[in-house]
């Protein structure tokens, strides 16, 4: 795993090295947030919850920065 890849269902415990951080976002992109979220839950997929979307997004746009 890269070091910027987040593990979404990583428990408590090993979350205890994660800053807190608080955005917002246009209304579009909630529900497009939502919409997967939903998607993945009814697919059975792993990071369901809009923070580990989050997580997983971000940690992808900062891999293909330059």
């Amino acid at each position: 795993m890269k070091e910027t890849e987040i593990d979404g269902t990583a428990s408590a415990g090993e979350r205890s090295t994660f800053r807190k951080v608080t955005v917002t976002v246009p209304q579009d992109l909630y529900e497009r947030l939502i919409h997967e979220s939903a998607r993945r839950r009814i697919a059975g997929e792993p990071n369901q919850m809009i923070s580990a979307l989050f997580r997983e997004a971000l940690a992808r746009y900062l891999d293909v920065l330059p």
